[in-house]
This record gives structure tokens, sequence and C-alpha cells, in this order.
């Protein structure tokens, strides 16, 4: 019997000693885990502190936000003023070139009756004056027209 108990003792011995391995090199690094760790006030007043500038971050992307769609809000009026601008150019340019075109039809007719006058007969400048005086008024009319739309 001598013989088994000399294994049995080997054996606990084999299991005995990483145990003891194990709890020593536990109870060297259990202060220095022990070290890092947070106390529960101080574990409490960081997630105070990460909640309060969560709350921070959301209230100033909301008013990013705000302030962005603002901007995007007068960039449309802007961009339509623009677009309501050049609309109106384009008609006032269109009415001045009418207007240019029919000035310079009733200057060249103006031209041609003073022409026909000065070469006419005493006896027949009655109805060239008319026809000029006429002249004259649709050239007057138009000249309030032109000056009226360019204001």
């Amino acid at each position: 019997m001598p013989r088994c108990d000399c294994v049995v003792i080997t054996d606990q011995e084999k299991v005995v000693k990483p145990m003891k391995r194990f709890l020593a090199v536990v109870s060297m690094l259990l202060p220095g885990l022990m070290s890092g760790c947070v106390s529960n006030t101080d574990l409490h007043a960081l997630q105070a502190d990460t909640s309060a500038l969560a709350r921070q971050n959301s209230a100033h992307e909301q008013t990013v936000e705000a302030r962005v769609q603002q901007l995007r809000d007068r960039v449309a009026q802007f961009e339509q003023s623009q677009a309501e601008t050049r609309r109106d150019a384009a008609r006032v340019a269109a009415t001045l070139d009418t207007l240019r075109s029919q000035l310079q039809s009733l200057q060249g007719d103006v031209e041609e009756v003073q022409h026909t006058v000065q070469r006419s007969p005493p006896g027949d400048a009655a109805g060239s004056t008319t026809e000029l005086a006429d002249f004259e008024a649709r050239l007057r009319d138009l000249e309030q027209q032109f000056s009226l739309s360019s204001q």
C-alpha cells in the first residue's frame, strides 16, 4: 500500500502546485487591477458629464440644422428673386427694342415727309403739313412711352 499512497500524493501535488501558482499570480495582479477601477461616485459623475455633453451636442446640432435650413430658404428666395429680375429685365429690353424700332421708323417717316415738303409745289404744302403734324404727334407719344418704360 505504500506505493499507492505515493502516487496519490503525487497526483495531488500536480493539481495543487498549479493552483498555488495561479493564486500567487492573481494575488499579485489583484492590487494592480483594483487601482484601475473607478468608484461608483466617479462613475456616476462621468456618466452625468457624458449625458450633459450629449444633450449639449444635440442642442447644438438642432441649432445648426435650423440655421442651415434658414440659409437654404434665403438662398432659394434669392434665386427666385434673381430669376424674376432677369425675366423683368428681358421684358424691358424687348420693349426697349420695340420702341427703338418704332422710333427709327417714325424718324424715317418724318424725314421722308420733310423731304417731300421741301420738294413739293407751294400749293400742296397743306396736306404734307398735316402728315408731318401726325408724324410728330406719334413721335411724341412714342417718346413719352419710352421715357415711362425706362423709369
